[in-house]
């Protein structure tokens, strides 16, 4: 069972659930790849092969935190909350309540529209930022949060006529 599943409270669904987007590993796999494929041209100029051995063990490093990252990072939009947790040993929590955001902000870059991921940005009352990083289909992410928002002030009956009331 997942962090979010087992955090919900009393009458409240899931309503989206993601991941971080796999392009978070795309940097450090690629140069842990490309440092691993000099080595064997490299082993005659010893001071060289050094700083390669040297920058690969650091590149791995990085993929190795990377891929704990991808694995234990979550996200979700229930009825009641945004929620996310990140990390496994150093763990980052975050839980809105849907009442109290304020804006929802989409930052893609170009790479970001081509392969479908982005930055989202919940901004809560009292100005409180959290910033979600590598949302896979990030519009769906935000159009999710907007419709829970929606269920939200129409079950308030912000959104009825007065006629209706």
């Amino acid at each position: 069972m997942s962090y979010i599943e087992e955090n919900l409270m009393e009458d409240e669904r899931i309503e989206l659930m993601c991941r971080l987007h796999p392009i978070v590993l795309l940097i450090p796999a690629m140069a842990t790849s490309f440092l691993a494929g000099s080595l064997s041209m490299l082993q005659e100029i010893p001071l060289v092969f050094g700083a390669v051995v040297v920058l690969l063990a650091f590149s791995a490093y990085k993929l190795l935190c990377r891929l704990v990252l991808y694995l234990t990072s979550e996200y979700a939009i229930t009825s009641k909350r945004v929620l996310g947790k990140t990390g496994f040993i150093r763990r980052k929590s975050l839980d809105i309540v849907l009442s109290k955001v304020e804006a929802i902000r989409l930052t893609q870059s170009i790479s970001g529209r081509i392969l479908d991921y982005g930055d989202i940005e919940v901004t809560g009352t009292g100005g409180t930022d959290e910033m979600l990083c590598f949302i896979p289909a990030p519009l769906e992410f935000r159009m999710a949060i907007q419709q829970q928002l929606s269920v939200l002030s129409s079950e308030d009956g912000h959104d009825q006529h007065p006629e209706h009331q």
